[in-house]
């Protein structure tokens, strides 16, 4: 039995023929276009700070490369200082996620609703630095709602460690709990110094930084964290006593009788030759054997020694005094006159006997904290 395959008329054939070009037109019109990327300025502080163009071309280079046409939205009018990425994306689109990590490193990403565009919130860390020369300097956002202690902390780096600050300014919320400092990788070293520096708070790496952003919470207000942060040494001198106590670790291991200055009350002004109150660290540690001083009698004039063998020097900064005035010369030190001791004697300075100075300089180091209280 011999089997004969089915005739195919010519208008069959042309229906066949049809077939591929029809399902590439297809294809074609279903490949989806890529999405749009919009650009939304969240550090517009910091941009003006540093004179950025926003975006860099740098990053519109980066996103033109990646076949993403892109514009620039309206910026987040809540942030001026917002250090990571947000990136709203919906679930559709985000195969776009894995090209943009490059530019935006460490980004959170959001679900979004609106198919076929990408919204980034772009944060300090975005910005793509190396499109530019810069030279790292620290910024310091006050994150805790008390005035001036920004300034305060930006001049301490800058007389301690010689790094020079960005103006200091108003974190984008008051309400920060706990100080962090935001470095590139090769700073961690050096970030790490600081902190410990100021006793609380924790780094944090950023990868794309070029400045270090230092945000202050509201730990920096808190003396008792802050004593225990600094190996266990804390001091408290105790005006109504006369009396300056060392604890460790919360106890009470020393006491000393000191003497201070020779009116009663919170220094107010300069010359006032009151001691005043708050919370302060040790700045330095100072050999004072050689030193002078006229206390302004005429008959004894310059006095060799008359702060003792060491001479350990105060903050005094406005956001750590009572009153909130900043101070200078505040320091505990010996003294060439120990009768004075446990009396009302000195410029405002805190002055105790010799030997006893000399004991409490072997426990205390540089950012040993020490409050003074009525």
């Amino acid at each position: 039995m011999t089997i004969h395959p089915p005739r195919i008329d010519s208008s069959m054939m042309r229906r066949l023929l049809l077939i591929p070009p029809l399902a590439l037109t297809m294809l074609l019109f279903c490949k989806s276009e890529p999405p749009k990327v919009v650009l939304h300025n969240a550090c517009s502080g910091y941009t003006k700070l540093r004179k950025i163009s926003f975006p860099t071309e740098h990053t519109k280079t980066l996103l033109d490369s990646l076949g993403l046409p892109n514009s620039l939205g309206e910026p987040d009018r809540s942030a001026a200082y917002q250090i990571d990425t947000r990136i709203c994306v919906h679930p559709r689109d985000k195969r776009r996620l894995k090209a943009l990590d490059s530019i935006f490193p460490q980004a959170e990403i959001v679900e979004g609703e609106e198919r076929g565009v990408i919204h980034i919130w772009s944060g300090i860390n975005a910005l793509s630095f190396d499109s530019v020369p810069f030279s790292r300097r620290i910024l310091v956002l006050n994150g805790t709602g008390k005035p001036g202690l920004a300034r305060d902390v930006a001049y301490r780096f800058r007389i301690k460690f010689g790094l020079f600050p960005l103006q200091p300014q108003t974190a984008d919320a008051d309400t920060f709990s706990k100080t962090v400092l935001y470095c590139p990788p090769k700073d961690v070293h050096l970030a790490k110094r600081l902190i410990n520096y100021l006793r609380t708070g924790k780094v944090e790496v950023r990868t794309n930084l070029v400045d270090m952003i230092l945000v202050l919470g509201a730990d920096m207000l808190n003396p008792t964290a802050k004593a225990k942060h600094s190996s266990g040494i804390s001091i408290v001198v105790k005006k109504s006593l006369f009396t300056l106590f060392v604890y460790k670790n919360g106890a009470m291991i020393e006491k000393y009788p000191v003497a201070l200055g020779k009116n009663k009350g919170d220094k107010q002004k300069v010359g006032d030759n009151r001691t005043p109150l708050g919370n302060f660290t040790i700045t330095s540690i100072e050999d004072s054997h050689d030193w002078e001083h006229d206390f302004g009698d005429d008959t004894l004039g310059p006095i060799k020694g008359a702060y003792g063998p060491w001479f350990l020097r105060l903050s005094t900064l406005a956001s750590e005094t009572k009153s909130g005035n900043q101070w200078k010369g505040i320091a505990i030190h010996g003294t060439h006159d120990e009768a004075s001791i446990g009396t009302r004697a000195s410029e405002g300075c805190i002055r105790m006997r010799n030997e006893d100075v000399d004991s409490l300089k072997r426990m205390v180091r540089v950012g040993t904290p020490v409050r003074i209280e009525k």
